[in-house]
């Protein structure tokens, strides 16, 4: 599952970001007895890029990895000044760096509290959950009956 799960994410180009506290407070809940079952989680209510009439739409989206790749970029930051859009291409895929990134209290509601189940298996109508990503994956690269089962 876990392989197949690695393939959406880099397939889809999934954004899977929190914040590093709610990272923090995930784990200290994890360490909870029953939390898989009884716990709920912080985890991002939409895993794709911003579209059109979303909260942070039109903001240019760096990379966290830009500055390590390319040196002149800000983490978390909009892109600095002179820096050149073929310049950012270098370990960022087109489609991430074309979607917006929205940037502090615009990425407030862009997470929250989930319990596992819904977390595995979808939330609402904006969640799909990581078990239906996987079955649109591999209909994706159209697998044999046998691999869906």
């Amino acid at each position: 599952f876990i392989v197949l799960l690695q393939r959406v994410i880099l397939t889809f180009d999934l954004n899977l970001y929190i914040p590093i506290s709610k990272v923090d407070t995930n784990m200290q809940r994890a360490h909870s007895r029953n939390a898989a079952a009884k716990g709920k989680f912080f985890f991002r209510r939409h895993l794709a890029p911003l579209e059109e009439g979303d909260d942070g739409y039109g903001v240019k989206y760096a990379s966290m990895f830009s500055k390590a790749v390319n040196g002149d970029v800000s983490i978390g930051e909009h892109v600095a000044d002179g820096v050149a859009e073929s310049d950012l291409d270098e370990g960022v895929s087109t489609q991430r760096l074309q979607a917006p990134y929205a940037a502090g209290s615009d990425e407030e509601n862009a997470y929250e509290e989930m319990t596992m189940a819904e977390i595995m298996c979808g939330k609402g109508d904006y969640f799909p959950g990581l078990i239906p990503l996987v079955r649109a994956y591999l209909d994706h690269i159209n697998a044999d009956s046998i691999t869906m089962k």
